[in-house]
């Protein structure tokens, strides 16, 4: 009898929320298409040469071993210190968390670059890292970083509400993100900058991404890339560490295994069954897929914004690199048929690689998905530069994930007038992007533009214009953080017993968020003017306004022309 009601339910849920593999296949056989999928609204055709579901999973088993096995020679050498087990004393959860915390001052890079002939995996990785693959182009990377401000607005837009917001419908994923704690609503936007400090370092210039070799420290992004490859091994250890002790703990009869292991309950501190390895490589290639993948395919046209195909090939050669620096396997072999696939190597492939990891990955969110989700818009709501609103950044969500996953992620619905703001935003991006992109194909291909150089070579165009956006965005960014840059050290420590959940209504928010409230209702349009001038929200209304403007001049002009037309007409025949 229960089973019975339990499947009845779980299909009108399904129904509803289109929230299920099943029915999107339903949905494609009314259409006479069974290869036509759609996840959350965007849609493609499955073929053979896309990675399939079993295909993918071996990946979340495995993990850049390498950077791991450096972390403990780093701790063999006597160089950093770590503790061999996250447990001091297991019967003392208080203990546990009070021990101190591994790697939190040290600069591994630094390590690496002075100690790296001590050991043969030091060695390795530094070779690694400072050799640079024959596919890369560093003129291509060059382009690639001038593709990000050629549609710098719409691109910021699209990673943070796409691609981060987006992206946490990964249930398996925001499991990692939970147990660091970085993304409370105290803390997400701090987290938030130092990530978006990363891509401006790897955008910086064709020079930011050259390695430390022959004495030099090498660019901003690649030091960068290798500290944030250096992090996430931190992380993935500590987790793993963690999870093995937890395990042990339990089997020896403790309560190393109970509700209070940072899982909302959850039996165990790390499920690797379910979630596969932390940080694991598909976590990875996801990660950078969403960085360019999913820009291109997804954000960017949702806003109106489409790229050239060289634009596109441009953009996958840097994040190729910046996946190959940070750790992500450049090739993957599929087990279903044996075949190879680069998941950067081609705007086909990259394409690929994409749909098959957003229908496999992003089709189930959790719960701790939709509270992860709600702390990104609290934490960004009404923060400078920008000074949205909630509504607004709802709206912004909304728009480029679309209503079904926003209400499965419980963002409420935004009213009208944002939507309306979300499309004039949309209209300004397009108006900006694509004279800049007529601008750029103007001066590279008329034989004036000087788009190429005296030996014949492509070169950057509007370089200087790029530079004047990368230093005011970089000053901004780090006022922003505290005035310093992000050094991406472990300062979002995983421990025993601590898990990111939702934060509204508690000490963090509660009276603050009520004293809001009543504020709200007391503002007129004065004062919402004066709060939001500055900002992407008033921009908006800016850009509504002119081409309500505009579209009403046309409509007058058209309208007038056409009763001027039938009166000539009329006096002419009658």
């Amino acid at each position: 009898m229960s089973p019975s009601n339990n499947n009845n339910n779980n299909n009108n849920n399904n129904n509803n929320n289109n929230n299920n593999n099943n029915n999107n296949n339903n949905n494609n056989n009314n259409n006479n298409n069974p290869n036509r999928k759609d996840i959350w609204g965007y849609t493609f055709d499955w073929t053979p040469s896309h990675p399939t579901a079993t295909d993918l999973h071996p990946l979340t088993l495995s993990y850049d071993k390498l950077t791991n096995d450096c972390l403990d020679e780093f701790d063999a050498l006597g160089l950093t210190s770590s503790l061999s087990s996250p447990f001091s004393n297991p019967s003392s959860r208080s203990q546990i968390n009070q021990c101190p915390l591994h790697h939190q001052t040290h600069d591994f890079l630094h390590l690496l670059q002075t100690h790296h002939h001590q050991s043969p995996s030091l060695s390795t990785l530094w070779t690694h890292l400072t050799t640079i693959p024959p596919w890369v182009s560093f003129p291509s990377i060059a382009r690639g970083q001038a593709v990000f401000y050629r549609y710098v607005g719409p691109a910021i837009t699209s990673l943070t509400f796409h691609s981060l917001l987006g992206g946490m419908a990964s249930a398996r994923v925001v499991e990692t993100l939970a147990r660091t704690r970085g993304f409370g609503t105290r803390v997400a936007r701090r987290r938030l900058l130092e990530t978006f400090q990363h891509i401006l370092d790897v955008t910086e210039g064709v020079g930011s991404m050259m390695p430390g070799i022959s004495g030099g420290d090498g660019g901003r992004g690649w030091k960068s890339t290798v500290r944030v490859r250096f992090l996430h091994g931190m992380v993935r250890r500590r987790i793993m560490s963690l999870g093995l002790a937890a395990a042990q703990k339990e089997k020896e009869g403790g309560k190393g295994g109970g509700g209070g292991g940072g899982g909302g309950g959850r039996g165990r501190y790390w499920d690797t069954e379910k979630w596969g390895l932390p940080i694991n490589d598909l976590d990875s290639i996801a990660t950078i897929a969403s960085f360019s993948s999913a820009l291109i395919w997804m954000g960017l046209p949702r806003q109106g914004i489409f790229l050239t195909s060289q634009e596109i090939d441009d953009y996958l050669a840097l994040w190729r690199y910046v996946a190959y620096l940070i750790g992500v396997p450049d090739t993957i072999t599929l087990a279903s048929s044996g075949q190879k696939i680069t998941p950067f190597g081609s705007a086909q492939e990259a394409k690929m690689v994409m749909e098959s990891i957003a229908l496999s990955e992003l089709s189930h969110p959790s719960e701790t998905s939709a509270v992860l989700a709600n702390n990104i818009i609290a934490s960004l709501a009404n923060q400078p530069p920008l000074r949205s609103s909630e509504s607004f950044l709802r709206a912004q969500a909304y728009w480029l994930n679309g209503g079904s996953l926003c209400k499965t992620l419980h963002i409420p619905k935004p009213g009208v007038w944002y939507t309306m703001l979300v499309i004039s935003q949309c209209l300004f991006f397009m108006v900006f992007c694509y004279s800049r992109q007529a601008h750029y194909l103007v001066v590279k291909w008329v034989p004036w533009g000087n788009g190429k150089s005296d030996e014949g070579e492509e070169v950057v165009t509007g370089e200087e214009r790029c530079k004047r956006v990368r230093r005011w965005m970089r000053s901004v960014v780090v006022e922003m953080a505290g005035g310093k840059e992000a050094e991406f050290g472990f300062e979002w420590v995983p421990e025993w017993g601590k898990y990111t959940g939702s934060e509204r209504g508690k000490e963090e928010e509660g009276e603050h968020e009520k004293e809001m409230g009543k504020g709200r209702k007391q503002k007129g349009w004065g004062d919402w003017i004066a709060s939001r001038n500055g900002g992407s929200e008033f921009r908006s209304l800016k850009a509504f306004l002119v081409a309500s403007t505009v579209m009403g001049f046309l409509v007058c002009i058209g309208v007038r022309g056409l009763l001027l037309g039938m009166i000539l007409l009329f006096r002419r025949y009658s």
